[in-house]
């Protein structure tokens, strides 16, 4: 089965958002006034990230608390923590440094033993550059990023196994108004592994294009929406053959508890998917039957 439906599913959001009259729109918080209507700055969108990387001087701390379960042959929790440290260093330019942790529970495995652990798992750095701001004449703002990646621990099984990778990320958004706002990514990730089980190195690569719609419903504090992302497993380092696909489809929200404190949490459950070689409905070789994430941010 291939996801074909589901591609035109995200072409659709992408094409409403650039389709929309961006003529009236108004913005949510004081700008200047020759700018387009702004989409509110942090997390509102889940997973997504805007393209928001705030002011000169600005800086942040957030911790992501990711859990995903379900895959073939076993039965998989996966908790993993990721403590991040943020700084704009300059107009358009930020950086971030995290450290990451996960907790893995496994069972009834076909392949590997049975686990209830909690470990370090690396370390990461990202560089962040919006290259195209909102103006009178372009409501769209869109970011470029780069995080490249040192990690410790097999994301399946929770054995040590050294990984390493780097993820580049686009990043866009626009406000139809001063109550809705619309962001778009698309990533791809490359990394060289070791195999938990024989001790090989391996090399592959994911690819993600996501779009979600965020309300405000109460201005600039309270935050409901949904996310659609496409999944998309690869076994070289750079495409190659493809080895699943999945679409998750959730509902996301957002509370800003103040100017400084932002809690997010969304919910991705995988409607639609296949694994090369596999039959049924989902793709849960290469991704998790569900994930789910509570993230908190806050600035200082």
């Amino acid at each position: 089965m291939k996801l074909t439906s589901s591609f035109l599913f995200l072409l659709f959001l992408a094409g409403a958002a650039q389709a929309a009259d961006p003529k009236g729109a108004k913005v949510p918080a004081p700008v200047a006034s020759d700018a387009a209507g702004e989409v509110p700055g942090g997390d509102i969108f889940g997973f997504i990230n805007s393209s928001d990387v705030g002011n000169v001087g600005d800086k942040g701390l957030s911790l992501e608390n990711d859990f995903s379960y379900g895959r073939r042959d076993m039965r998989s929790r996966v908790l993993t923590h990721k403590l991040e440290l943020s700084r704009t260093f300059a107009p358009n330019w930020t950086y971030a440094a995290s450290l990451f942790g996960a907790w893995s529970n496994i069972k009834n495995s076909t392949d590997y033993d049975n686990r209830n652990t909690y470990n370090f798992d690396g370390l990461s750095m990202e560089l962040r550059h919006r290259f195209i701001e909102r103006s009178a004449s372009n409501p769209f703002a869109v970011t470029f990023g780069i995080e490249p990646r040192w990690g410790r621990v097999d994301s399946v099984s929770g054995v040590n196994a050294a990984n390493y990778s780097a993820e580049f990320k686009l990043q866009a958004d626009r406000a139809f108004s001063e109550k809705i706002f619309w962001a778009m990514n698309a990533n791809f990730a490359t990394g060289r592994s070791r195999d938990a089980l024989d001790g090989s190195w391996a090399s592959t690569s994911d690819s993600v294009i996501s779009n979600a719609l965020a309300y405000a419903v109460i201005d600039d504090k309270l935050f409901v929406g949904g996310e659609a992302r496409w999944n998309q497993a690869w076994n070289k380092g750079f495409f190659g053959k493809l080895d699943g696909q999945a679409l998750f489809v959730g509902p996301t929200i957002a509370y800003k508890a103040s100017e400084t404190v932002l809690l997010n949490a969304v919910f991705l459950p995988q409607i639609a998917g296949k694994a090369r070689g596999v039959a049924g409905p989902l793709d849960i070789d290469n991704f998790e039957r569900a994930n789910f994430r509570l993230k908190l941010a806050v600035g200082f």
